[in-house]
């Protein structure tokens, strides 16, 4: 018990203490991480284009639902690809390069944090990337997020070493890191992290001209700059070459005029602030209430905060500038926000008795909340009743870490990473039973193992797109497709229509029946979640009654050929 209680309050040996987090992070993280279909629609964006490279053999011209797709770099597809050549083209191969990179994003924010504040920093600092509530929503999704992360992270990392230690075989790793940021997410990411380190070396040099030289002069930008270059935008440069002007069209409004333009609509200085309030929870009020400080006492910042606080400015005004403004844009930012929590936590500093009091809150309260949370859940969600011993052993592992621990700083970090992870279980333990609601592959698999259904027949929709539709299907989906055009369609017809368009079709054989959320994105997962809760309980408002019909060739030659020999005889 004296061993587990060590571990649980973050006082064991540092190396048996982060062998053992690391363990229950990675646990969780692939506690029924492939459980669910391919989300729509962006993961389904990356799944079915990773399927047609497999298909044609062309791992260069990406494209999906057979027109080339020019959206983002190829950096997350090739991952994708990767995994999926070695554990097959499903939900875990597809996966996995997510969750690896998660995890690997946790220990170089472990590294940055060991680095500027000593064992205890990098295990705060990794315990609080770890849980923070954007990172987990994206942890699964195959999608350009997490690969950026830690792409952008790694080449900060590498930078500050470098820069630290003045080694040039950093800096060297620094501009490969960076070129594969490029090369995941477009060469707008140049001037974000450039603005970052350029922020940095001006404050750190106290914006003196000599000293800036100085040590611009040790970052090899000669041979760094063409690295960058090489890695980064080769892709880009192929494909100008291949399509011109119509891949660069959509490529820059894609990059960087989704970045960087404005437009009255994108003015909105205040988004990202509201981003900042519960993208690291729990340890969002803890962010505002270190930042809050060093505001008002920047003149006691070392470096490694100068460096942390130049990481979140800089993606702060960058992209409250810019056009596009989504959340999971912030999350390159958490490493940034934990290392500003983890600075204060382990600095000297005295405070007043007040700050020390409203400090403790903002960590403690809403672990609390998520603790009472954790109870609420099994009932809202309808679990299992042997859930409930969730919160009951999160309560009993709280009372150990209360009872025990000689670190109030760890104190502060352990419970609310430890009442996150348990709440997290539950989230995890629920996916399953959303599947019920999820019918896609079973829609792939019935028309597939239709040996008569030609796999180059394919599948009409009706009045939309089901993103994931050509992934599970496996052949094009062809959109926006009206009852009529369905039932006039030559040759062989194989549809997916909406129950008031089902009975207006004749000649077609139903091959599967079944609802399917029609509403606003599965990415809106809250809103999902509690459409699937209302579903269960007979509510279908937010689903849509589909059918699987299809008319064999030969049988509508057939029906035609009757048909115009009743009009010829009348």
């Amino acid at each position: 018990m004296n061993k587990l209680a060590k571990f649980l309050t973050l006082e064991a040996s540092h190396k048996q203490q982060v062998r053992f987090l690391m363990l229950v992070i990675s646990v969780m993280y692939f506690y029924n991480f492939s459980v669910n279909d391919i989300w729509t629609p962006n993961e389904s964006f990356y799944a079915e284009s990773v399927r047609e490279m497999f298909e044609s053999g062309n791992f260069l011209d990406i494209q999906y639902n057979y027109e080339p797709r020019y959206n983002k770099p190829p950096l997350t597809y090739w991952l994708i690809a990767a995994s999926s050549s070695v554990f097959g083209l499903n939900e875990f191969g597809i996966r996995l390069p997510m969750i690896l990179l998660t995890l690997g994003s946790v220990w170089l924010t472990y590294l940055l944090g060991k680095k500027f504040f000593g064992e205890k920093g990098g295990i705060y600092s990794m315990l609080m990337m770890a849980v923070s509530v954007q990172l987990m929503a994206v942890k699964q999704y195959a999608s350009p997020e997490v690969p950026l992360t830690f792409f952008f992270t790694l080449t900060l990392y590498y930078f500050i070493r470098a820069y630290t230690e003045n080694k040039s075989l950093y800096y060297h790793l620094s501009y490969i890191a960076l070129g594969l940021t490029v090369l995941t997410k477009g060469y707008p990411y140049i001037v974000i992290i450039g603005g970052i380190i350029g922020l940095f070396v001006l404050i750190d040099s106290r914006f003196s001209p000599k000293v800036i030289l100085q040590k611009v002069s040790k970052m090899k930008l000669l041979t760094g700059i063409p690295i960058v270059l090489i890695i980064g935008m080769s892709w880009v440069i192929y494909m100008y070459i291949s399509f011109g002007n119509d891949f660069w069209e959509i490529f820059q409004r894609e990059t960087f005029d989704r970045a960087f333009t404005r437009n009255e609509k994108s003015m909105r200085p205040f988004f990202y602030l509201e981003v900042m309030s519960w993208t690291i929870l729990p340890y969002s009020l803890a962010f505002f209430m270190a930042v809050g400080y060093y505001i008002f006492n920047f003149k006691r910042a070392k470096k490694e905060v100068i460096f942390a606080l130049s990481w979140l400015m800089v993606m702060f005004v960058i992209f409250t500038a810019a056009k596009g403004k989504i959340p999971t844009y912030f999350i390159q930012a958490h490493p940034a926000m934990v290392l500003i929590i983890t600075s204060l936590l382990v600095s000297q500093n005295s405070f007043n008795k007040l700050f020390s009091k409203i400090w403790s809150i903002s960590f403690l309260f809403p672990a609390g909340l998520i603790s009472i949370a954790s109870f609420t859940l099994v009932y809202y969600l309808e679990l299992n009743v042997l859930m409930y011993s969730i919160p009951i052993l999160l309560f009993a592992v709280l009372t150990i870490c209360i009872k025990r621990s000689n670190s109030f700083n760890s104190l502060l970090i352990a419970i609310p990473f430890w009442a996150a992870l348990f709440i997290y279980f539950q989230v995890g333990y629920h996916l399953s039973s959303l599947e019920d609601f999820r019918p896609y592959d079973i829609i792939g698999s019935t028309i597939n193992s239709h040996t008569e259904i030609e796999i180059e027949t394919p599948i009409l929709i009706e009045a939309t797109l089901i993103h994931n539709i050509p992934f599970y299907a496996k052949r094009k989906a062809l959109r926006d497709k009206t009852v009529s055009e369905i039932q006039n369609f030559d040759g062989s017809t194989l549809a997916l229509v909406r129950s008031d368009s089902f009975t207006q079709l004749y000649g077609f054989e139903t091959l599967w029946s079944g609802w399917i959320y029609d509403f606003p994105s599965e990415s809106q997962f809250a809103k999902f979640i509690i459409a699937c809760l209302e579903a269960e309980k007979g509510d279908m408002a937010k689903f849509e009654k589909y059918y699987l019909v299809f008319r064999n060739d030969s049988d509508h030659h057939k029906e035609m050929s009757n048909l115009h020999l009743e009009q010829y005889l009348n």
